[in-house]
This record gives structure tokens, sequence and C-alpha cells, in this order.
């Protein structure tokens, strides 16, 4: 039996104690834990699945997840964070400081601010009174300890960005200070903030450091609209504080999807939906269960989709909808007209399986085998190919299992090619790891990259049938696409608080940086 444990965040001492720090996203159908080092669902050396789906039911659908980049530096040389099942760590939590501080950095950023819109109401309509004429302030009101302690500004002395999480400065001072009215600037219900970074060792895939911060808001909606209701989303903002300018960039988002029981999954994708999803091989969830909750009949449907990729690096050109240079069939921005606002979506999905051949399938072991799988590159070296397994064919191919999502043959290169999935395949089913990567990208010094995930789980309680689910989880996604519409304001967006603004000598002087 995996066995559960729960951490109470009560003090700077726990804080000191207490490793690693996690809170939940609970706002609707999905409960889903986020780490103050960036891991997503899962603390796995505590055998803990926690993206729990219906929330309060018990049944789990992701087991772990997290972030993985990298780029080749001027010489060639490969430079990549990427992380698991957390065994080993590449991200650290806390801005990138000066390495004199960095332990100090660390353990004040241990941490995950989790606030509600209406604690942020609440606050605003006290001290709103405060300032008006004849309101007599709550006197019984106290302000949350996170937004008293919300990471709005860093310290420039210790090498960090005078701008870290996103708030509203209502005196436009530039510095965080909820007593002069300013508060966390958030979107949905309720949101999480964590920030981390990679300047540290490399113990989980041995990769050369890149030097990123990388910032997260996590949100979700208390809303009676099927989708928003099993619906999370994750923004993302990566800064480059290192002095190399990298090519050949790419970030890819990897999960090891169990839903229920973990060795009788199949996985796919939707390439026009910027869609990779995990759903059940056959209609009954009851294979591999190893003392986790099983779904039995009805199993879900979990997907992770590509909101807002990666910025396209500019060309100076209105690039369109399609299959040619520089355009792609699932981005944001592309057949607009307007140049130099496009954005990529997923341009590569690959899996992985712990019970098949490891020299072809195998969970990465090298660095360069985590950035292979973000480019469509099997542990053997070959590149993925159309069909069968997606191993050993004639025809090179950036998605694995897209059924009928690619009319455009966009990742055959034009090539027209037949529908083709796990279950037109038969394949063997088992414990399925994915990964959808963006890229390439050039990520020069002090640049700021963005992009926009969201999880969305479904599930059919009328129908049983294999694909039940799933089918509901595309038609959530459209609904999903319809919903963000490809946000142009990102995490910053609708916020007082710039992203960057660094006049440290370590970094020279950069103004305030959208990208």
């Amino acid at each position: 039996m995996k066995r559960i444990f729960t951490i109470f965040i009560l003090s700077p001492v726990l804080i000191l104690a207490q490793s690693p720090i996690y809170d939940n996203l609970d706002v609707n159908n999905i409960n889903a834990r986020f780490y103050s080092a960036g891991m997503l669902f899962s603390d796995t050396l505590q055998s803990v699945s926690s993206y729990e789906y219906p929330k309060g039911s018990g049944y789990t659908t992701i087991y772990a997840g997290g972030l993985w980049m990298g780029g080749l530096d001027i010489n060639g040389q490969l430079h990549l964070a990427g992380q698991m099942f957390g065994q080993g760590k590449d991200y650290y939590p806390g801005p990138v400081s000066n390495p004199g501080v960095y332990n100090v950095s660390n353990v004040e950023y241990n941490y995950v601010w989790k606030v509600t819109k209406a604690e942020i109401d609440e606050f605003i309509l006290w001290y709103d009174c405060g300032q008006t004429p004849g309101c007599t302030q709550n006197s019984s009101y106290v302000i949350p300890d996170v937004i008293i302690n919300w990471p709005g500004t860093g310290e420039n002395w210790n090498g960090q960005s005078q701008y870290i999480a996103p708030f509203i400065d209502v005196n436009q001072n530039g510095i965080y200070n909820p007593l002069d009215g300013d508060y966390p600037c958030i979107k949905g219900d309720m949101a999480l903030f964590t920030v981390f970074n990679d300047d540290g060792v490399h113990t989980e895939t041995g990769g050369e450091r890149l030097k990123m911060e990388i910032r997260a808001l996590h949100y979700g909606y208390n809303s009676s609209d099927s989708a928003l209701a099993n619906t999370i989303f994750s923004e993302y903002t990566v800064i480059n504080y290192a002095s190399i300018t990298y090519s050949d960039f790419y970030i890819g988002i990897w999960e090891d999807m169990d839903i229920g029981c973990s060795e009788d999954d199949y996985v796919g994708c939707d390439v026009e939906r910027n869609l990779a999803y995990t759903f059940n091989a056959d209609s009954v969830d009851n294979d591999g269960c190893n003392g986790v909750l099983n779904y039995g009949y009805n199993p879900a449907a979990q997907g992770l989709v590509v909101l807002r990729g990666l910025s396209q690096d500019n060309d100076g050109v209105a690039n369109q909808i399609g299959i040619g240079q520089n355009e792609v069939i699932n981005g944001c921005g592309y057949g607009d007209n307007i140049p130099d606002n496009e954005r990529l979506g997923m341009g590569v999905f690959a899996y992985f399986d712990r019970l098949l051949t490891g020299a072809i399938f195998g969970s990465p072991i090298l660095p360069m085998d985590f950035y292979n799988y973000m480019q469509g590159i099997w542990m053997d070296g070959t590149h993925f190919t159309y069909g069968g397994t997606g191993n050993g064919g004639a025809l090179e191919a950036n998605y694995l299992f897209p059924d009928d999502s690619d009319p455009s043959y966009f990742g055959t290169n034009g090539v027209a090619v037949s529908p083709w999935s796990e279950l037109s395949e038969s394949t063997v089913k088992g414990d399925r790891r994915l990964l959808s990567s963006m890229g390439t990208i050039t990520f020069a010094p002090l640049e700021v990259k963005q992009f926009t995930i969201a999880h969305i789980s479904a599930l059919d309680y009328v129908d049983s049938s294999i694909t039940a689910s799933l089918d509901l989880l595309k038609s959530y996604t459209d609904d999903i696409h319809d919903f963000y519409a490809c946000d142009t304001m990102g995490m910053y967006g609708m916020c007082d608080g710039q992203i960057v603004s660094v006049n440290n000598p370590n970094y020279g002087e950069i103004n305030d940086v959208l990208l």
C-alpha cells in the first residue's frame, strides 16, 4: 500500500525542518499537489500519488510530473535540467541569487504560497475601508499570512530580481508591501505560486546547469461549467540568468499518468488540440494496481494541454498556419498577419515505459537521453517513426499515436498517413510515461519566456466503452481552448509588478523585460 503523509506549515522553524514542502490546489473537482522545488503532484520517495480525481474519491490519474529543459551553448555543449520521480534533484526552491547567499535563499523560499480570490477580495475591502472617510474597518480582521508574506519583490542585494511574484502595486513604488495596500495578483478562484531554479548540482539528470529561474502560478476555478470544474491551469515564467545564449532550446512537460492502476494504460496525442493524454487500455481498470484504488468500470481519462506555447524566434514575418518553414498548425498567433507574435504548440509527443525494452523505450539516464526525447529520438538514437510502436519504421514522425488528429500531416512533414493509435495497433498495455515538448527556440541572457499548460480530467459515468472518457476529455479541451483563447497577458499581464528588473553587478543592468 502506498503511504500518504501530511505536512502542516506552521512556522519558519518547520520550514527549516521539513522537506519537501508542498500544498494542494483543490478548488474544483481536482485535488492536485505542487511542490516548492517545482515537482508536480507526487513525492514518490514517500510513494504518494497526489493528483486525485474526482476530489475526495481516492482515485488518482497522475503519479508524478516535472519540467525538462535543455539547449546548447556556443560550443555545442548541452545544458539540461529535468525532474522525474524525485530520487535526484535538478531544481531548488527560490530565485537565482548570489552564490554566497544561496543557502539562505533556499530556506526562505522553500514554500508554496496558496491564496484564494476570496481572501484577496476581503483584504481589498478592509484596506479600502481604512482609506475611506467615515468607513469603520473590521477590528477583528487579520491579514492572512499568505498576503503578508507574498514574495512580490526579491532582495537586490542578494542578487535576486526586484520583482518575483505578480502583485498589484497600489502606490506604484515597485516594492511589495500589503500595509500600503499591495496584494497578490492571481488568476482563478484559488492559486498557488512557487519559484525555483536549476542553479545547483543536477543529481537527477547529471546535466550541466542552465542557470534558469522558473516561476509558476497554478490556478483553478470554482465553477459550475463542466470543463472548468475539471481543469487546472499552470502558467510558467522562465528567465535565463546565465551569460550564455542557448540555441536549439526545448522545454518539455514529463508526466507519469496512471489511470488508477499503473499497468493497464494507453497514451496518445491530439496534434491540433495540443493534447497529450492517457486512458485505460480496456474498459475495466484493474491491472497492476500495487495497492492503488482502481476505478473499475468507467475509468477516467487524463490530459495535458499546451494552451500558450513558447514564443517562436523572431523572423520579421507574419507566419501562417501550415507545415512550411516557421509555420505550425497548433500554435498561437499564426495566420493573424501580425509579425513576431507567434507561439509554438506541442512540437513532439513521446512516451516510454518501464515494462518495455529499456534500450529503446526506457527511461532516460544520461543528459542526452532527456534531450533526445524532447526532439523525438529514442534511447537507441533513432528518430520516432510512424506506425507500430513508433520505433523501426521507414517514415520519421514527431507525434506518436496521433490517431486522426493531424489531417495536415504536420508531424510527418507533409507525407500522408493513415490514423495511428495504440487501439488501432493493439499494442501491449503498460505503465506509460509521456512527454509533450516545445521547441526549438533561441534563449538569450536575461530573456524571459512564458508558456501556459492545463491539466484536464474527464470521467464518463454513463458510457463504459474504452474511449468514452477520452471523448469527453477532448470535448472539455475544446471548451478550455475557447475559454483561454491564447491569453496574451500571461502570468503578469494584469498586474503592476514587472517580471524582471535586475541591476545587480552579477548580471549587468536590464530594463523591465517581457518576451
